[in-house]
């Protein structure tokens, strides 16, 4: 029971070192201005574009 306790811990121990790290990198990215882009209607637009869309029906009142 013990080894699997300790295996438990290294794979919590693994789990947390990843999330750190990728929130370290993320950081990074947006220090350096870089955003991802969202996919909009078949296109990759820009973070800012994002924000303001509004889906709406062109065939009216469904």
């Amino acid at each position: 029971m013990l080894k699997d306790r300790v295996i438990d811990l290294k794979y919590e121990m693994l789990l947390e070192r990843t999330k750190r790290r990728q929130a370290a990198a993320k950081a990074e990215l947006v220090r350096r201005g870089v955003e991802p882009r969202v996919r909009i209607g078949g296109a990759w637009v820009p973070p800012n574009v994002a924000r303001v869309f509004v889906h709406t029906n062109v065939r009216g009142l469904a």
